[in-house]
């Protein structure tokens, strides 16, 4: 995967997106105008891919070591104060991190697809 290819992957996943409320949802589905605006807003936060090494926090496991796990991830959007949104091409999945005081940003464990993962900034 390089980066042109990658920047294609993620636009025509923004265009064929369709919001689906997740099985179970307690409460209220997104309006399709929110998620019109959330959409709006990735457009907006997406950069050139580029690699990244990434500081992997997601499990508790991962919390409680004391020498951290690393992964290098694409990042392929910035927006949000200090969120990034990564993609591993292993896994085919999106994800978000937070900018840490280390300089290396921190994956939370937030996944799922291009604009299910920037929502959930």
């Amino acid at each position: 995967m390089d980066s042109e290819r990658l920047a294609e992957l993620v636009l025509r996943q923004i265009e064929g997106y369709r919001y689906d409320p997740p099985p179970g949802l307690i409460g209220n589905a997104l309006p399709p105008e929110e998620v019109r605006r959330y959409i709006e807003r990735l457009r907006q936060a997406l950069v050139r891919p580029y690699l990244q090494r990434f500081e992997l926090r997601e499990t508790a496991e991962q919390i409680g070591r004391e020498h951290p796990e690393y992964a290098e991830y694409w990042v392929v959007a910035e927006g949000g104060g200090d969120y990034v949104e990564w993609y591993d091409p292993e896994r085919g999945e999106f994800g978000l991190a937070v900018r840490g005081g280390s300089g290396v940003p921190v994956s939370i464990g937030v996944r799922g697809d291009v604009v299910g993962a920037f929502i959930a900034m």
